[in-house]
Order: structure tokens, then C-alpha cells, then sequence
């Protein structure tokens, strides 16, 4: 099953996104992930971007982040893009 993002939704300080993905199906879902930072074995800041959510299938894009802004609390204030 492939999926391509059609949306994207940043979070203010840009440490938190959501991705708004449309399956090959026709179904579509959400996926959130965060910005994590560590030290790597050789004592470098290393930045790499993790999941942290996932949703179930929506029939529809708008259904999809309408249910996101409801379910992750950094999103359900911000303004939609």
C-alpha cells in the first residue's frame, strides 16, 4: 500500500509536525511525528524526525485533520494553513 502526504501542518516551534497522507486505496490518515536531538557515538548533535502518532482511515483529507486537531492538543489551537 503506498501513500503520498498531501498536507502538512508544523507546529509553532516547528519541533512537531503532522502529515495528512492519502493512500492509493482512496482512504486517507494522519501521521505525527516529532524532532528528537541526541548525541551520536561520536559526540555530534545529530536531529532526526520520529513518528509519535498514527490514525486510523478516514474517507477524506478534511476528515483526517479535523480529527488530529481534535486528538493532539499542540494542533487543536493553531490556525489552519
Amino acid at each position: 500500500m503506498s501513500e503520498v502526504p498531501v498536507k502538512r501542518l508544523d507546529s509553532k516551534d516547528g519541533k512537531r509536525r503532522i502529515e495528512i497522507m492519502a493512500r492509493d486505496d482512496g482512504m486517507f490518515r494522519f501521521v505525527e511525528s516529532c524532532e528528537v536531538s541526541e548525541i551520536d557515538y561520536h559526540n555530534r548533535p545529530t536531529i532526526y524526525w520520529t513518528p509519535t502518532a498514527f490514525s486510523g482511515l478516514y474517507d477524506d483529507a478534511v476528515i483526517a485533520e479535523r480529527e488530529a486537531r481534535e486528538m493532539l492538543p499542540w494542533l487543536r489551537d493553531q490556525i489552519s494553513n
